[in-house]
């Protein structure tokens, strides 16, 4: 993979290829608790009633959140720059239809493939912040949403996704507190998925910004910011996963509800 300063689409489709059977069993085995669990539902509520809508799902993956969608009523689409994502995505499809289109393709470039305005709703479950030409991305999206469409997307938080994170423990290895320093450091990095409950380890690239680039980025693109969430978890969640304790006590996410302004 190449160094940070030069990572591009191709990067992310060899490491999203490479990690496919990995992130299928991730995701489908229930260790991904903190999509299952907290960022997901978050996400799925602030978009509200699906039911009847035509929604873009932007770096679908292999199918996670578009099945949820399409649970709740939604026709949905579901777009992927790894071909290999995208198979797994059609696998859970062809095993229990739900009516989902998948394609592969880029957010940045997915504009040019359809006329302007076939989407009422379009979501990415952390995903934008993977993309290479994210500021691409969300004008290619706004193209493709009904006028006074929304954008909702999750991404993991700025305030506590830092370059230095350390969690501080007392002697019986109890968190005491997090420390993070070099918020403006910001840019593409690679991350590194090497938790134990991967039954195998790869590198991804992503991109950290703070919000207020991300706000800016935002603008830039034509969108409004409705509201932000920052998903917590609840005492039975924690009960059925004590791993959630840390997003209890800080945000590790962030949801933004977009809506498409105004072009004149």
């Amino acid at each position: 993979m190449n160094t940070p300063n030069s990572f591009d689409d191709c990067d992310s489709v060899e490491a999203w290829d490479s990690a496919a059977d990995a992130w299928e069993d991730f995701v489908e085995s229930g260790a991904d608790y903190y999509r299952t669990e907290l960022h997901g539902p978050a996400l799925l509520a602030v978009c509200g009633d699906v039911s009847g809508l035509r929604v873009l799902d932007v770096g679908c993956g292999q199918g996670w959140f578009s099945r949820q969608l399409a649970l709740r009523g939604a026709k949905v689409t579901g777009i992927d720059i790894s071909e290999r994502q995208i198979a797994n995505a059609l696998r859970h499809e062809e095993r229990s239809p739900l009516g989902i289109e998948y394609r592969v393709e880029s957010a940045a470039e997915s504009a040019g493939f359809w006329e302007p305005g076939p989407f009422d709703l379009a979501t990415g479950c952390m995903s934008f912040q993977d993309m290479a030409d994210v500021g691409s991305a969300f004008a290619a999206v706004r193209e493709l949403l009904v006028e006074n469409g929304r954008l909702v997307i999750s991404v993991s938080h700025p305030g506590t996704d830092t370059v230095h994170r350390e969690w501080e423990l007392d002697e019986a290895g109890q968190r005491l507190g997090l420390k993070i320093d070099r918020y403006f450091d910001t840019g593409p990095r690679t991350v590194n998925w090497s938790m134990e409950r991967l039954v195998s380890h790869w590198e991804s690239p992503a991109w950290r910004r703070t919000l207020t680039e991300w706000s800016e980025l935002i603008a830039e693109a034509g969108f409004v910011i409705s509201r932000l969430n920052e998903p917590r978890p609840t005492r039975e969640q924690i009960a059925r996963q004590p791993a959630l304790e840390d997003a209890a006590r800080l945000p590790m996410f962030l949801v933004f509800d977009l809506i498409r302004g105004d072009s004149s």
